[in-house]
Formats: structure tokens, sequence, C-alpha cells
């Protein structure tokens, strides 16, 4: 009789490690209050130049930079090329934009509800989808000095 084979868990292991799990969120924590600050900071000074969902897209750009290199070197300790990594961190802060910008357009000018709502939903939705990606299609050629064992 064949022995019974557990299933390989060891990808997700490394991934679900503490130490990248509070690497992820304290980079994360420090882009979204980047990001909470600045739209915040955007919509109100400049509400005469920006409607709430540009001021929100400025607002994430200047997260994402913060974001990438954050995670590029500290969370997941990537020894990936730029041109191989920026472009897919490009993918994944266009669909982060486009939320960022959809959000206010719709709950702020067809519903008519304050700003900080839409903010506060890109700031909980954002990372959720950001770890998963970027550990599994963005960074997911680190160094072996990144893993978490």
């Amino acid at each position: 009789m064949p022995a019974l084979r557990l299933p390989d868990i060891s990808a997700w292991r490394s991934t679900l490690a503490p130490r990248r799990l509070l690497k992820f969120a304290s980079v994360g924590l420090a882009a979204t209050i980047l990001y909470a600050l600045c739209a915040g900071l955007f919509a109100s000074a400049g509400s005469r130049y920006l409607s709430p969902a540009l001021a929100s897209v400025a607002a994430y750009a200047i997260a994402a930079i913060f974001s990438y290199l954050g995670h590029k070197f500290f969370t997941f300790m990537s020894a990936g090329s730029h041109q191989f990594e920026a472009p897919r961190f490009a993918v994944l802060t266009g669909f982060g934009l486009a939320a960022a910008y959809l959000l206010p357009m719709v709950l702020v000018g067809q519903f008519g509800l304050p700003v900080a709502i839409p903010i506060l939903l890109t700031c909980i939705l954002i990372p959720v989808v950001n770890f998963v990606v970027l550990d599994r299609w963005i960074f997911s050629g680190r160094s072996a000095a990144g893993l978490d064992r």
C-alpha cells in the first residue's frame, strides 16, 4: 500500500511567517497612513482644483512609490531586477489606482457619502489583495536571504 502523502504547505509557511507579516504590515501601514494623509490634505486644501477622486489618485501614487521600495528592500528583500518587478508592481498599482479612483467617484459623487468612507475602504481592501499578489507574483523570485524560515 502506498504511503499517504500530506500536502506540501512549505510555500505557505514562508508566506505566513510572522516576521514577513510584521514587515508587510509595517510598510503597508506607513504607506496607508501616507495615502490617507495625502488624500485628506489634497481633498481639503485643493478642493477647488482637485476632485475627491483625483486627490485620492494623487495620494495613492505617492504612497505606491514608497510601498514598492519598502516591500522590495524590507519586506521581501528581493534581489530581483527592477526591470522585472517594477512593471508587475505597476500592474498591481494600476488596479489599486482604479479602486482609489472609482470608490470616491461612486461613493462621494453618486451617493453623497463623506470622502472619509472611500478613503477608509481603500485603506482596508488594497493591503489584503497586495500581500498575496506581492508574495506570489511580484517578489516571488526573492533571494534566499529574504525568506523567513
